[in-house]
């Protein structure tokens, strides 16, 4: 995954190149959009499970004295240590096919072997530096034949930061709202 610095470089990447422009995309439900190379059982207590999913599936005889259920995970979600792994193994795969490549020493940077588009990737968030908007539109292609995405083309949020750009003046602010208010409650 992409860090700070890798971020910030793209950032000023994209107020030095002119026409560019920076917009963020967000997967959603990406831990668990993703198979599991082999299934895992867990057990789980009948409080965890809310009553009218218990009635939609009929589970009422399906738990044992301690009033726990046996399940079968056979999806990436939270909390598999796994998961964050086979979803970007997944991922990966899937840009690989579409022309989009690590960079070799940064990780986290991505760039498309004929495309002028690169972006940096942290779990499931993209920061997207593009001139063309042909080519971004071909990255939302490509990911939304495998995922739902949710789009800031004015790539105002990204990252839990806060990004004011001015493509006229070339300059882009950070910041964090209340983020010292948050700290210190």
């Amino acid at each position: 995954c992409a860090d700070l610095t890798t971020n910030k470089c793209l950032f000023n990447s994209v107020i030095s190149t002119p026409g560019a422009r920076f917009m963020s995309l967000d997967i959603k439900d990406y831990y668990l959009n993703t198979n599991m190379q082999r299934k895992e059982y867990m057990l789980v207590h009948r409080r965890m499970i809310p009553e009218e999913i218990i009635c939609a599936y009929n589970l009422h005889d399906k738990f044992d004295k301690n009033d726990m259920i046996l399940v079968e995970i056979s999806k990436g979600m939270y909390g598999l240590p796994q998961a964050g792994r086979l979803a970007y193994d997944k991922l990966l795969k899937i840009l690989h096919k579409s022309g989009f490549e690590p960079t070799k020493h940064t990780p986290g940077l991505f760039r498309h072997n004929e495309r002028q588009i690169i972006f940096c990737l942290v779990v499931d968030d993209f920061g997207v530096k593009y001139v063309d908007r042909k080519d971004v539109d071909f990255l939302i292609d490509t990911l939304q034949q495998h995922y739902k995405l949710t789009m800031d083309w004015e790539g105002r949020q990204y990252c839990g930061v806060r990004l004011d750009w001015d493509y006229r003046q070339r300059s882009v602010t950070l910041s964090i709202p209340n983020y010292i208010q948050k700290a210190l409650t």
